[in-house]
């Protein structure tokens, strides 16, 4: 759709054709900066050289008419902008570059090439905007039904003009114009259980962060990922802090939260009141009401006794979730951690890493 996809453009017809039919349209030519950029990341003997003369010598010169059609345009529909860039793996090697060392080659290639599923664009879709900018799942599958309010603005990384729009298509856009070449699945309607097992049945999915509001979704994408041995990741706000759950079904980990799974697929069996929930949220993910922020929890309160339309979240904290969490996946795919079930509250105070069977 191209409300969500910006359009790759190889050819000068192509490239006409948009700007006959978009009169208003604004054109941006990063080209030639990266071209210069890309030269001084290839040829490191210039490092440290006057500007000036790098770009006045002759190798400079020769690498211009060599790399003088190693580019595409890149239009995208939702802002009328025209983009002439270089080519994907030029620009995956310009986007990643400030992260080497910290990452190696070989790593960001595995990262690059591990395949995630966001479920929620609330939190979520901080997490798939780090995971963009860090170079992790270009292959990437995010999914809400809902559609942007202005009360969202606190927490999702939009603007006003967004207001409206599905947080699927917005937090897709916002990948793309990190990363025009990025490959983005927007789901705007939603994932439910048919949907998410074919994708894991298909190989489609490595790994899937979770962070829906529906409970009974909630059970159900452990249940599945049990059972196609896929790793989960969520985080949940906690006032300033989050607390990061990593459960390792790939690495045969059989519990949801601590608890057997006969113990979930039980409570599904009676629709929970909000009350019931919360108790479950506070109690089994939490990990009791001590580990709760105070403020949070009169928030809570205020939400079960209909006072507030929905529990408080702070934008902070899910700036905070989206590092973690992909901090988290980092050390999932390198394969640094191998704990099947890590539960870490973190806050600006401090950080405590446990499980879900400790409180």
């Amino acid at each position: 759709m191209s409300i969500m996809h910006p359009k790759i453009l190889h050819s000068e017809i192509e490239v006409r054709e948009v700007k006959d039919k978009h009169s208003e349209l604004r054109e941006v030519n990063a080209f030639d900066r990266q071209l210069k950029e890309l030269f001084i990341i290839e040829n490191t003997k210039f490092i440290g050289m006057p500007k000036e003369e790098v770009f006045a010598s002759d190798e400079f010169k020769k690498y211009l008419v060599e790399k003088e059609n190693s580019f595409v345009y890149v239009y995208f529909p939702w802002i009328n902008t025209l983009v002439k860039t270089v080519d994907s793996e030029d620009y995956f090697s310009l986007i990643t570059n400030r992260n080497q060392d910290l990452i190696t080659a070989k790593e960001q290639n595995l990262l690059r090439n591990y395949n995630i599923a966001v479920f929620g664009m609330s939190v979520g879709s901080n997490i798939a905007l780090v995971l963009a900018q860090a170079g992790i799942s270009n292959s990437i599958v995010i999914a809400d039904f809902d559609e942007l309010d202005t009360t969202n603005l606190n927490r999702i990384l939009a603007g006003i003009q967004d207001v409206g729009t599905n947080k699927s298509v917005v937090t897709a856009r916002r990948i793309y114009e990190s990363n025009p070449f990025a490959n983005v699945t927007a789901l705007t309607e939603g994932i439910n259980e048919e949907l998410l097992e074919e994708m894991l049945s298909d190989g489609k999915i490595n790994c899937i962060v979770e962070e829906i509001d529906n409970f009974p979704f909630k059970i159900h994408t452990r249940i599945l990922a049990m059972k196609y041995k896929v790793p989960v990741v969520t985080v949940t706000d906690n006032g300033d802090g989050v607390i990061l759950h990593v459960e390792r079904y790939d690495l045969g980990h059989d519990k949801i939260w601590g608890k057997p799974v006969q113990y979930y697929e039980e409570k599904l069996k009676t629709p929970a009141t909000k009350e019931e929930m919360g108790s479950i949220i506070i109690n089994d993910v939490v990990g009791g009401p001590h580990r709760v922020d105070s403020k949070m929890l009169a928030s809570v309160k205020r939400v079960l006794s209909n006072e507030l339309v929905s529990w408080s979240q702070l934008g902070s904290a899910a700036i905070l979730g989206g590092v973690i969490a992909t901090y988290a996946i980092k050390q999932i795919v390198l394969g640094n951690e191998t704990d099947k079930d890590i539960r870490v509250w973190v806050s600006p105070e401090k950080i405590e890493k446990g499980n879900h069977s400790a409180s």
